[in-house]
């Protein structure tokens, strides 16, 4: 089974029992990574996932505080 298939299993299995889960997965693989750039609150974080013809439309939306300032080391 390719990944493609996997994915949809899952989705769907999810979405009929559980439909909750996979988007509380994946949200909290985004507050991870977009807390590295924004300052950001994990409720703030809404994620709505659809299936249709064979595509996935995931719509997210995130409000951000602030944008954190990035570290850098000085050239030499």
């Amino acid at each position: 089974m390719n990944l493609k298939n996997r994915l949809n299993n899952i989705i769907q299995k999810d979405k009929s029992s559980n439909p909750k889960y996979i988007i509380e997965v994946i949200k909290s693989d985004l507050y991870y990574l977009i807390n590295n750039y924004f300052e950001v609150d994990f409720k703030d974080i809404s994620i709505e996932i659809d299936y249709a013809q064979d595509k996935y439309n995931i719509s997210i939306n995130c409000l951000g505080d602030r944008i954190k300032t990035m570290k850098v080391l000085p050239n030499n």
